[in-house]
Parts: structure tokens; C-alpha cells; sequence
């Protein structure tokens, strides 16, 4: 069997391009087999549209009956990597049938969760970097010569450009929110 390896790397927030993405590998010819977030591994396979849907579960261990209900509706299962649980179905026209959501309600559930996960991230990586920078800018303690007195201050600033990163992710999937509770008429 051919296979192939994509490295392409996608927000949290950003799982609607990784479905729109998968899908067009699925029509190249090209079947999504695992991620580990950053390499896509695909198999080779016939051009078909295939959509691709992601689910985001806090329940990272595979739950036979979570996982048997989208089977039931069929979806394959693909595998999970993280809190993210890929399926993925043959294209039947273009009605409801071809997503796991059925409802603005449950989007929402599923967007809720994915920001109080990077909630729980964001905020004490934000308050740590904070307390560095801190500590560099109004004490003596990261003033000496050695290199890790000079190294700390740049990790407290690597950290703030990843935290403003999460905000940027924040800011996507509230308007993702707000886009479901007010659809434009």
C-alpha cells in the first residue's frame, strides 16, 4: 500500500480547515490513516469525496457506546489523537446526513468545550510568563551572568507570543459561537 506523510499544522480553532483540508487529500486520492498533530499519514486510495468531521471530546479513551453512535449514523471511525476523535463518511448529496452535528445547539456544546479547554492552557502559561517578565524587569533576580539568568526572561517572552497565540484561537471560536446564536437571515 502507498502512503505518504503531510506535515501542516492547525490551530485549535482551526478544525474546519483540518476537515476541508482532509477532505480534498480524500479526493487527491489520499486517505487519512492517524496525525499526531503536526505529520498526517495518509494511504493511498480511490478519488472519492469523503467528509471528514472532528469531534472534540474531553473523554480521551475510546468509549465503545460514544464511538457506536456515530456508527450508527454511518460514520467511520478513524482514530482520536488527543481530545480529537476524527470520522469520516461518504458524501451523500449535500444534506444534513453529512456532519456529526445535526443541530446549531450541539456545535455550540462542542465550541464551549474546546474554549474552556484552552481556557484551562491559556491562563496559567499566561500568569507564568507574566511572573518572569515580571521578576526580570523589576528585580534583580534573572541579572547575573550566567545563561540561564539570561535564557529565563526569553522563555517568559516565548510563552506571552504562545498565550497571544491562544488569545488569536479565543477570539475565532467565540465568533464561530456568536456566527451559530445570530445566523444571518
Amino acid at each position: 500500500m502507498e502512503t505518504k506523510i503531510e506535515r501542516k499544522k492547525f490551530g485549535i480553532a482551526d478544525f474546519k480547515e483540518e476537515e476541508k483540508w482532509l477532505l480534498e487529500q480524500h479526493k487527491s486520492g489520499w486517505k487519512l490513516v492517524k496525525t499526531n498533530g503536526i505529520k498526517y499519514y495518509f494511504e493511498k486510495c480511490n478519488a472519492e469525496e469523503w467528509i471528514y468531521q472532528l469531534d472534540f471530546n474531553e473523554n480521551t479513551e475510546k468509549d465503545e457506546s460514544y464511538i457506536q453512535m456515530f456508527l450508527d449514523y454511518g460514520w467511520e471511525y478513524v482514530f482520536h489523537y488527543g481530545k480529537w476523535f476524527y470520522f469520516r463518511k461518504k458524501r451523500e448529496g449535500w444534506d444534513t446526513a453529512n456532519t456529526i452535528f445535526s443541530d446549531n445547539a450541539s456545535k455550540i456544546e462542542m465550541y464551549k468545550r474546546i474554549i474552556y479547554h484552552l481556557f484551562e492552557l491559556s491562563i496559567p502559561l499566561f500568569l507564568f510568563s507574566c511572573m518572569i517578565l515580571y521578576l526580570f524587569a523589576f528585580t534583580t533576580i534573572f541579572h547575573g551572568d550566567d545563561f540561564l539568568d539570561k535564557a529565563i526572561p526569553w522563555a517568559g517572552i516565548t510563552m506571552m507570543v504562545a498565550t497571544s497565540f491562544s488569545f488569536g484561537q479565543f477570539l475565532k471560536l467565540f465568533k464561530m459561537v456568536f456566527d451559530l446564536r445570530n445566523p444571518i437571515q
